[in-house]
C-alpha cells in the first residue's frame, strides 16, 4: 500500500512539473510578424497632455533592444527616462514633467521587438501635444555622399533653432531623425521657424559632431521650415583640419629624410636665410618627403613645408645636417610603378627609375632597352631620357616595339650616369614588364554638356580611386583603360578660381558640386565604350 502511495505522489509530482515547465510546441511556421501597437497613453496626436509617463501596449509580449540608443525624442529632452517593461507593456517613465506647449515626436526605431522571435516593431512613432495644437511643419529629402553621390543609410538628420547658441559639435540637436537605407528622411511635427540643419555619420551614437572620422552634411545658411518646406538634399563630407606631423627624420651624406603621419601632397623646403626653394621630392608612399644636398646647399637652418589633401600645411624649421651613411633606401636603381597596378607598361607610356642619389648625365645613351639579350633600342639624352628637377629620377617613354615582347631589360650606363658626389654607381639589369596589344585594354569617350567653364573630370576605379584626369572640353576620351568597372565623376569649379574647393570647417561655404555619371562602366579588353553623355 505504501508503495503504491508513493508511486502516485511520484506520478502527480512528475505531472506538475511538466505542467510548470511547458515548452513551445515544436514544428509549425516560423512566427514571422512584428509587434503591433494596439493602444497607447498619450494617443497619437493627443492635444493637452500631463504626463511623466508614456504607455505602450501591444498585441503580444514585448522587450526593449537597446531603445534609449534606438528612440529618437524631439524636440531634445533634457529628461532621463526609464524603460518598464512588463509583458505586453512598455512603459517610459521620465523625471521631470515634459515641457508645456510643445509637440513631441517619439520615433522608436528598432528599439523595440516581441520575445518569440525577436521581430522589430516597424514604423512606430508617436506625436502629440502638451498644448493646444501639434505643430505642423515639416522638412524631407535625401542625405548622400558628397564625393561618391551613394546614399548614406540611416544618417541622423539634426535640427538646431538659428537663434540658439547650441552647438553641432557641442550639443545634441533640438529636432532630428534618421534616414533609411536609401538615404530618404522626413521630419514631421516641427515648430515652424528658421533651423540650421546637418546630416551625421554618428559613430560614437552622440548625436553631434565631435570627431573629424564622422562625415558630416551642412546648409551654409539657415532653413526656414514651413509646412510645404522643399525638399532638401544633404551631401556628407569628411572636414580634415589636422595638420600634418613630422614624425621621423632621417639624415644621410646626400639627403634629408622627413616621414610624415599621413599622406602629403605638396612638400617645399626653403633655407630661413635665402628665398629659393631647395630641391627635394615626395616619394611614392606618399608619406615621405626628401630633402637633397646640392651645391648650393650644404645645410643650416630650412622651414619644411608639407600639404595634406585638405589643403592643412604642417610647418617644421629644422637645423638639417648632412651626416652619417649614403642612403640605401635603394641600391643604384629602380622602377617606381606608374602603370596603375595594370599587368604592364604600355608602348608611349612613361617609365620613371629611381636612383640612389642624385646624378647627372654626362653621355649620349645613358638607357639600354633588350629582349632576351637583343638591343631594341639605346635611348638618346636628352631627345628621349630625362632628368627630374631633384635629380634622382630618370624619365623614358615605352618605345614602339614588336607587339610579341612582353619583357624589357633596361640596362643603365654608369659611366653616363654619374652620381653629383661621391664613388661611381653600379646598377643591376632592371625587368620591364610589357602589356599586352591593343587587346588587353579597352577604352571610353563620350560627350559634355555643360555651362561650366572650369572642372576637373575624373576617371575612378572600382574603390572610387583616381584613375585619370581631363580638363575642359566638349568631348573626352580615356585609353588603355584595364578591364574592370569605372565611374566618371566631375569637379566643379563653380567660382572659377582654378581649384575645386572643399568643405568648410566653420560650415559658412558650401563645398563645389560634385556630378557622377549615373551608371557605373563596364571596361572590357578590346572594346571600347562610346557616345557617353556627361550632362552637368
Amino acid at each position: 500500500m505504501k508503495l503504491i502511495k508513493a508511486f502516485i505522489a511520484a506520478a502527480l509530482a512528475t505531472g506538475m512539473a511538466a505542467c510548470a515547465t511547458q515548452s513551445p510546441p515544436e514544428g509549425g511556421p516560423r512566427d514571422q510578424t512584428p509587434p503591433k501597437l494596439v493602444n497607447s497613453n498619450p494617443k497619437d496626436q493627443q492635444l493637452n497632455v500631463d504626463t511623466r509617463t508614456i504607455t505602450l501596449e501591444f498585441d503580444e509580449e514585448v522587450q526593449q533592444n537597446t531603445l534609449t540608443k534606438e528612440l529618437l525624442i524631439t524636440p531634445n529632452v533634457n529628461n532621463p527616462y526609464k524603460v518598464i517593461p512588463n509583458r505586453n507593456v512598455l512603459t517610459l517613465e521620465f523625471e521631470k514633467p515634459l515641457e508645456d506647449s510643445t509637440t513631441y515626436t517619439f520615433n522608436f526605431r528598432n528599439g523595440i521587438t516581441d520575445i518569440t522571435e525577436k521581430n522589430k516593431a516597424q514604423d512606430l512613432r508617436l506625436s502629440f501635444s502638451t498644448g493646444s495644437f501639434i505643430d505642423s511643419s515639416r522638412v524631407s529629402g535625401t542625405v548622400v555622399d558628397l564625393m561618391k553621390q551613394t546614399p548614406e543609410k540611416e544618417a541622423l538628420v539634426l535640427l538646431y533653432q538659428a537663434g540658439d547658441t547650441m552647438s553641432v559639435r557641442k550639443n545634441r540637436p533640438y529636432y532630428l531623425t534618421a534616414a533609411d537605407a536609401q538615404g530618404n528622411f522626413t521630419m514631421e511635427n516641427v515648430k515652424e521657424g528658421s533651423y540650421r540643419m546637418y546630416a551625421l555619420i554618428d559613430k560614437n551614437s552622440n548625436s553631434y559632431y565631435d570627431s573629424e572620422e564622422e562625415r558630416i552634411a551642412y546648409l551654409a545658411k539657415p532653413i526656414t521650415i514651413t509646412p510645404n518646406t522643399d525638399t532638401v538634399k544633404l551631401q556628407t563630407v569628411r572636414i580634415d583640419t589636422k595638420k600634418p606631423i613630422l614624425l621621423s627624420r632621417g639624415r644621410f651624406t646626400d639627403r634629408f629624410v622627413a616621414g610624415y603621419n599621413e599622406g602629403i601632397q605638396q612638400f617645399t623646403a626653403i633655407p630661413v636665410a635665402g628665398k629659393d626653394t631647395l630641391m627635394s621630392k615626395r616619394l611614392l608612399d606618399g608619406k615621405t618627403a626628401e630633402l637633397f644636398k646640392t651645391a648650393n646647399f650644404g645645410g643650416g637652418k630650412v622651414i619644411l613645408a608639407a600639404v595634406d589633401s585638405a589643403g592643412n600645411i604642417g610647418s617644421d624649421t629644422l637645423d638639417i645636417a648632412f651626416e652619417g651613411k649614403p642612403s640605401t633606401r635603394i641600391k643604384g636603381a629602380a622602377i617606381k610603378v606608374m602603370n596603375n597596378g595594370n599587368a604592364g607598361y604600355k608602348v608611349g607610356q612613361e617609365v620613371v627609375v629611381e636612383l640612389q642619389t642624385p646624378v647627372r648625365l654626362a653621355g649620349k645613351a645613358p638607357v639600354t632597352l633588350m629582349a632576351d639579350s637583343v638591343v631594341v633600342e639605346a635611348l638618346q639624352h636628352p631627345e628621349q631620357v630625362s632628368l627630374d628637377k631633384t635629380n634622382t629620377e630618370l624619365r623614358f617613354a615605352v618605345p614602339s616595339i614588336s607587339s610579341n615582347i612582353r619583357q624589357l631589360t633596361v640596362l643603365l650606363d654608369s659611366t653616363a650616369i654619374q652620381p653629383l658626389e661621391g664613388p661611381a654607381l653600379s646598377f643591376a639589369p632592371l625587368q620591364l614588364a610589357i602589356a599586352e596589344g591593343k587587346g588587353s585594354t579597352g577604352s571610353l569617350s563620350g560627350n559634355i554638356s555643360t555651362d561650366h567653364t572650369s572642372y576637373t573630370l575624373q576617371l575612378l576605379n572600382s574603390e572610387y580611386k583616381v584613375v585619370e584626369e581631363r580638363g575642359v572640353g566638349k568631348t573626352f576620351r580615356f585609353r588603355n583603360i584595364a578591364p574592370g568597372s569605372y565611374y566618371i565623376r566631375v569637379l566643379i569649379d563653380e567660382n572659377k578660381n582654378g581649384k575645386w574647393d572643399k568643405a568648410d570647417p566653420e560650415f559658412k561655404v558650401q563645398p563645389e558640386p560634385v556630378y557622377m555619371h549615373p551608371a557605373t562602366i563596364e571596361v572590357r579588353a578590346n572594346w571600347e565604350v562610346e557616345d557617353l553623355d556627361l550632362k552637368f
